[in-house]
């Protein structure tokens, strides 16, 4: 039967919550999918600030835990009251990361926002907390968005790479039927969105326009690239914890007097070339490379990877898939609950390195009285 399937996400910058409305039909490999609508609610800048730097203490967090939780529930009804639609049947929400492993996944992986809210409001099941099953199985948690790209786009791009530059840069590649690759390259907004917020000139550098002011500096480029993450076997995955602020801030005082632009500038050409290279190592793939996430608003950085990946894997948007490059993510999360909620693995040992095939997600019930998907194994 088909039903209707809302994803929710948030991503680094937290600077509003991806909301994905998709009509579902089948399983497995063969389920059909249909976009209905989309949209940004942006974040109360108090809530961002908290998330951006969460407040030390175990009171402050639960609180700010379920100050999102309850912040997604009226974005998702406000969503779907402007939409003129009426409540899903299932909904997925990633929730916010505020912590990551760095590699070892027993350290874990923390995302925060109470469903419980959401399935009020919504009177249906969510499904959340899409990392820690994979991470019980020796997985590294990251990135769980390649099973979306696989159900969606492996008959369309079937020798492709999907690559995501979100705060870290990571990448699905698909080759046809069998199960994606997939792992984490490096830093991609991360370090960039702090350097600035840092300088006091803003959340972001908007459209690149510091960095190309700026540049690259070989010495500081060596030094980044010199990072033992970028010797790590694939699949691999990384946080903000190391590429974020706390690089920034070692960059600094490791390199006194550094101008921001010359600091963004490297930290661009270190991103292009940490995609490059681990593609190299995966095998030397060529062919389309489609660009999604925030830094494919970033003309500096597509510039430099468009230099560092060459004429045989050449760059194109996202959106020439026929899917939104800005709500990537949040259908992602909608195509992860469905696969939850009927009992169907949606990592694989090439995608995050888990030891077998995981069902990602834990289910928080409706209400009494609330929708549900039939016949998936949450039901009932």
């Amino acid at each position: 039967m088909a039903r209707r399937v809302l994803g929710l996400c948030s991503g680094t910058s937290a600077d509003g919550l991806d909301l994905a409305l998709v009509e579902i039909e089948g399983r497995g490999a063969a389920r059909g999918v249909r976009f209905l609508a989309g949209g940004v609610e942006p974040l109360p800048e108090t809530l961002r600030a908290a998330l951006l730097d969460p407040p030390p203490g175990l009171a402050a967090l639960a609180r700010l835990h379920g100050d999102l939780g309850r912040f997604q529930a009226r974005a998702a009804r406000c969503f779907l009251d402007r939409a003129g639609l009426g409540p899903p049947d299932l909904a997925g929400s990633h929730g916010q990361t505020v912590f990551h492993h760095d590699g070892d996944p027993e350290d874990g992986s923390l995302q925060i926002g109470d469903p419980a809210p959401l399935a009020r409001a919504l009177g249906c099941p969510v499904v959340s907390d899409f990392r820690a099953a994979d991470l019980a199985e020796g997985g590294q948690g990251a990135p769980v968005s390649p099973f979306a790209d696989w159900v969606l786009h492996r008959k369309t791009a079937p020798e492709a790479v999907i690559l995501n530059l979100g705060g870290i840069a990571n990448l699905t590649l698909l080759r046809g039927e069998e199960p994606p690759r997939a792992w984490d390259c490096g830093p991609a907004n991360a370090p960039l969105d702090a350097a600035v917020r840092q300088s006091g000139l803003g959340p972001c550098d908007r459209d690149g326009a510091l960095a190309r002011r700026g540049r690259v500096r070989p010495e500081v480029l060596e030094w980044i690239l010199a990072d033992p993450f970028f010797q790590r076997p694939l699949p691999r995955s990384t946080g903000v914890e190391r590429f974020g602020a706390p690089l920034v801030e070692r960059l600094t005082e490791s390199f006194p007097g550094l101008l921001l632009e010359d600091l963004l500038a490297t930290c661009v050409e270190a991103c292009a070339r940490a995609v490059a290279a681990s593609l190299d190592r995966a095998g030397g793939f060529r062919g389309p490379v489609f660009v999604c996430g925030g830094g494919a608003r970033n003309p500096a950085l597509l510039e430099a990877l468009e230099a560092a990946l060459g004429p045989q894997r050449p760059l194109r948007s996202y959106r020439e898939l026929g899917w939104d490059p800005d709500l990537r993510e949040a259908v992602a999360f909608a195509l992860l609950a469905d696969a939850c909620w009927h009992g169907e693995a949606a990592a694989w040992p090439s995608t995050t390195g888990c030891r077998r095939p995981a069902v990602l997600g834990r289910i928080s019930p409706a209400p009494p009285g609330g929708r549900h998907p039939e016949g998936g194994a949450g039901a009932g």
